[in-house]
């Protein structure tokens, strides 16, 4: 009994962790949203009203929108709303337990974000070296989009791959995640 209340707290902090995590990860995604919002109003104030438009606010309006989306995205693996195949059309159930099918999604979408963010950080690399053109951003920001989206997918795809095989020793149904309330 003592390894599985070992398990369990460890199975909690982990979820607060990621809890916290994904948190912060939707701040941060709002206030780049509110910022993309107020770039693309400033363009199109100053580009149809004024007819003095700012050179750099479609740069910039460019890049928020690739972070905010990388961002949303990264959210999407955490509440697992990114995608769905159901081939045996049971998933939708709530009183079906975990198979060890039920790993195989999380898994791969951890690979996936294992090999983005080694891909990404090379990414980066190469945009140190550049600099846009209008708005006089370096590159190097706008690509880390890129790991920082692989790293929260991994992390996120992590816990949930965590909880599901916690949840498959223990011969659980399928939670739904997040859990009801948190969204």
């Amino acid at each position: 009994m003592k390894d599985g209340s070992t398990s369990t707290g460890a199975q909690g902090r982990l979820r607060a962790g990621l809890d916290a995590l994904a948190k912060l990860n939707g701040l941060i995604a709002t206030l780049l949203f509110v910022a993309l919002t107020l770039v693309v109003a400033l363009q199109v104030l100053t580009r149809f009203v004024l007819h003095l438009p700012f050179i750099w606010s479609e740069e910039a309006a460019r890049f928020l929108f690739f972070w905010v989306a990388l961002l949303g995205a990264a959210m999407s693996v955490r509440a697992r709303r990114h995608f769905v195949l159901d081939v045996t059309g049971v998933a939708a159930r709530s009183d079906r337990k975990i198979g060890p099918a039920d790993l195989v999604p999380d898994a791969c979408v951890l690979a996936f974000s294992l090999l983005l963010l080694v891909e990404g950080i090379g990414y980066v690399g190469v945009g140190l070296l550049r600099t846009a053109s209008n708005s006089q951003v370096n590159m190097g920001l706008v690509y880390a989009a890129i790991p920082v989206f692989a790293g929260l997918s991994a992390l996120y795809a992590a816990g949930n791959l965590a909880g599901d095989v916690a949840a498959l020793s223990r011969g659980e149904s399928a939670a739904p995640f997040p859990p009801a309330g948190a969204e």
